[in-house]
């Protein structure tokens, strides 16, 4: 049994029966598929509950390269195991626009494809050109568009119907050598627009907007490194507009935010083919009943945003779910509101 503590950001302790790291495409060939297995990347999205019963195997893959330089846009490729914030870093500073509002989120290339994340405005399935991955029942090599990829709010086909079936080995991604911010993000507490403001002067490079996002989650998140977290434990939810506003009634000044970019077609589910939605923010629900800075035994809700779940040191994977799902409750009690998990509980 393998230690999977040093592999999960919110330092939880759980074993696999064995752990596979792939540092190079050939090493794909020692994974046994006929077993259980799953994927991972940083481990900065998932909660491990349990024991896993088969292989970890970690995407180690590493790699960048311009491909295309078009004079108006850039056409990037980068590993799967690619660090995300470097990459985003990178691209900031060679002036390429499209990331710049995703600075600071932790985890990997591959794991950023596939929960599809997005911050401030910004959504990894809008600057995705193409998705190089390895079928791993017949190690053939293919290559996904944009569209295969299925993108919905952190969502994709690489958590549904591609899980456990293709690798991501590489992301291609086409970005902008011309400027497009969006600094339209605010919450109660600050905006993107007046905390870059503080420190820059148009015309704003990405390089302004990324330091200003940075500064922003340094405020508001924790230091994984430092506190062991996995970030964003629930989904925001997407209610109706007359829903809204009846939570409105209840909450004083609620925020909600368009979700036009978000939505990707479900012919079989009515609600996502409802064209009044809006999505509102899980974290003000949760403060709205108190749960910011609340502490359980080793477990706790961050103080500046109670939608970050920590671990103080100590607490079990089940200690961290158990934890979470009283949240749930309390959510769905109060305001009749079912928060999907972001975080992938194992």
């Amino acid at each position: 049994m393998v230690d999977l503590t040093p592999y999960n950001t919110l330092k939880v302790h759980a074993s696999a029966k064995n752990f596979l790291e792939l540092n190079t495409l050939p090493d794909i060939k020692k994974l046994d598929t006929r077993e259980p297995f799953m994927l991972l990347g940083a481990g900065a999205n998932v909660l491990f509950t349990k024991d896993f019963p088969g292989t970890v195997a970690k995407v180690n893959l590493r790699g960048r390269r311009v491909v295309k330089d078009t004079g108006s846009e850039v056409l990037i490729e980068a590993a799967a195991g690619e660090n995300w914030h470097d990459l985003v870093m990178w691209t900031a500073k060679e002036g390429w626009s499209g990331m710049e509002n995703m600075a600071l989120i932790p985890g990997t290339v591959g794991a950023a494809v596939a929960g599809n994340i997005g911050a401030y405005g910004q959504n990894q399935g809008d600057l995705v050109d193409s998705v190089a991955v390895l079928d791993l029942n017949t190690h053939h090599p293919l290559t996904l568009s944009q569209q295969d990829c299925k993108f919905f709010y952190r969502e994709s086909a690489f958590k549904h119907e591609f899980k456990n079936n293709y690798l991501i080995t590489s992301v291609r991604y086409r970005l902008s050598k011309t400027a497009h911010f969006d600094t339209s993000y605010y919450s109660r507490y600050e905006s993107l627009q007046t905390v870059l403001d503080k420190f820059a002067t148009p015309p704003y490079t990405p390089s302004d907007v990324a330091q200003a996002v940075i500064k922003i989650r340094t405020l508001k998140m924790p230091d994984w490194t430092a506190t062991p977290t996995a970030g964003s434990f629930f989904k925001n939810p997407f209610v109706t507009k007359a829903r809204l506003a009846k939570l409105q009634s209840q909450i004083k000044e609620l925020q909600f935010y368009p979700t036009e970019k978000m939505l990707y077609p479900h012919p079989d589910d009515p609600v996502f083919a409802h064209s009044d939605l809006v999505k509102i923010p899980a974290g003000r629900l949760l403060d709205e009943l108190g749960w910011r800075g609340k502490r359980v035994g080793n477990v706790a809700t961050f103080d500046k945003h109670a939608l970050v779940i920590i671990n103080l040191g100590g607490a079990t994977g089940h200690d961290i779910y158990c934890y979470s799902q009283a949240m749930h409750q309390d959510v769905l009690q109060n305001f009749g509101i079912y928060l999907d998990y972001e975080v992938q509980v194992i």
